[in-house]
């Protein structure tokens, strides 16, 4: 799904190509990739059917977007000419991540999840879905930053998804599963973000389903007002209205609660180049390329 904020998201984060080059290794095949991926088609009491992708991550479970499925009271997941009845088992709205509980798939493979920690900036990761609800597609790209939002790790990636493909895989290049892909910005470029999920997030397979208790819970943290949303998210917006000023004082704040994230650090210096305090924007594109190649 794409953010439609005004004037939202252009280029911030954007590494030089010789801070970011990591080794290329053999990628797995698409249809390797696609073994865990399913299509998905959530409808609504108007009927209104609302399509996205999800992932196998434990025999019966799929995780999705919460976005995709959050109004949703019949969910199917497909694949080829086969369709399966899915139900939420846990949901948490503001995080977007959502867990589906789909018996017949019991007895099918799930995708192989990294571990904590294995994923770095520069990082080459491969996004897997159904776009527009017509068949799967693989795109390659980089994971171009690391953010936080509470307990989430949310990815910052190059790789292309469009509309459909929310809930569907993120891997690294060896093919296991780092995340799944969530949003995007209407500009395009690099700015897609997926939310992370490896070995540290298994717990909520054993949670049950939950209900919003608010209406601030209602929609997902990238869906709010610009003023609510995190520093990151802020900032991006800020950079595409080139709203300079404004944005030397969001990435002073997020570099001062965030300062080990180089993204923070590469926002600071955009906006400072951009004043014409070119001294000050090469020192934080100093700290961004420290933090990047510790």
């Amino acid at each position: 799904m794409k953010l439609r904020f005004p004037g939202l998201f252009a280029v911030l984060f954007g590494l030089a190509a010789a801070s970011i080059e990591a080794s290329e290794l053999a990628s797995p095949a698409p249809a390797d990739l696609g073994a865990a991926v399913f299509k998905l088609s959530a409808r609504d009491g108007t009927g209104k059917v609302k399509g996205g992708s999800a992932v196998l991550i434990a025999p019966g479970k799929l995780l999705t977007t919460c976005h995709v499925a959050r109004e949703a009271e019949t969910i199917q997941v497909h694949r080829g000419d086969t369709r399966l009845t899915a139900k939420p088992e846990f949901v948490d709205i503001e995080h977007d991540l959502c867990v589906l509980s789909a018996p017949d798939l019991l007895e099918s493979v799930p995708a192989e999840v990294a571990m904590p920690g294995d994923l770095k900036v520069g990082d080459e990761v491969l996004a897997v879905g159904y776009p527009m609800g017509g068949k799967l597609a693989v795109s390659k790209g980089r994971l171009k930053a690391l953010h936080h939002y509470g307990a989430v790790r949310v990815l910052q990636v190059s790789a292309p998804f469009d509309q459909g493909q929310s809930g569907g895989a993120l891997f690294d290049n060896t093919g296991r599963l780092v995340g799944i892909t969530a949003f995007k910005t209407v500009s395009g470029g690099d700015f897609h973000f997926a939310l992370a999920f490896d070995g540290a997030n298994e717990e909520v397979l054993t949670r049950q389903a939950t209900v919003p208790d608010s209406a601030s819970h209602k929609i997902a943290f990238w869906e709010r007002a610009r003023h609510v949303q995190p520093l990151f998210l802020r900032a991006a917006s800020l950079e595409a209205d080139r709203d300079w000023q404004a944005l030397l004082g969001v990435a002073q704040e997020w570099t001062a609660s965030d300062a080990t994230n180089s993204a923070s650090w590469l926002a600071l210096s955009r906006a400072l180049s951009s004043l014409k305090r070119e001294r000050d924007a090469d020192l934080a594109l100093m700290r961004a390329a420290a933090l990047i190649h510790r």
